[in-house]
């Protein structure tokens, strides 16, 4: 019994400045604050946020861009990229992301900038469709914000829209 614990007595002696190094960094990552961009920012126009920083708006409401996404789909036909954003006033706190497509590009821009949009489609029997679309991914509704995504740069940055509904 008493080699048994010799042996990883002697491994951990060995070791023990790895286990330091680990437990370092992870703590490190753990605990650095984000940037955080001092002037109060005005609703209606577009923001830039990049990785890890937070901005402030006009009536404090806070938006820090947490970490970013990337799945394929099952099919393998579209890849979805997402944005995850921590959304915070008063107290309150909100987690939510915004999602880009693949397929963004073949989008209308009444698509991409509407929550909701029409979109009329004649089928090779001649006969014309229209279907009523919402465009969920790109859009954030919280309390009384409205927050839009306009671009995004995957591991980089988002650019988005933030109004305010009063009430």
């Amino acid at each position: 019994m008493k080699n048994t614990w010799e042996y990883y007595v002697e491994i951990l002696k060995k070791n023990l400045f790895i286990y330091a190094l680990l437990f370092t960094c992870f703590s490190y990552t753990q605990h650095q604050p984000m940037d955080t961009k001092q002037t109060k920012i005005k609703y209606g126009s577009i923001i830039e946020i990049k990785l890890q920083e937070k901005i402030t708006l006009e009536d404090d409401l806070c938006i820090s861009l947490r970490s970013f996404s990337h799945k394929n789909s099952v099919d393998g036909t579209l890849t979805k990229a997402s944005a995850y954003l921590i959304l915070s006033i008063h107290g309150d706190k909100k987690e939510a992301l915004l999602s880009t497509y693949s397929n963004d590009h073949l989008k209308s821009e009444e698509e991409l900038n509407s929550f909701e949009y029409t979109k009329t489609i004649e089928q090779e029997n001649g006969m014309i469709v229209s279907m009523t679309s919402q465009n969920n991914d790109r859009f954030i509704f919280w309390k009384n914000y409205q927050i839009q995504l306009k671009e995004f740069e995957y591991d980089e940055f988002l650019k988005i829209l933030v109004s305010k509904k009063t009430l």
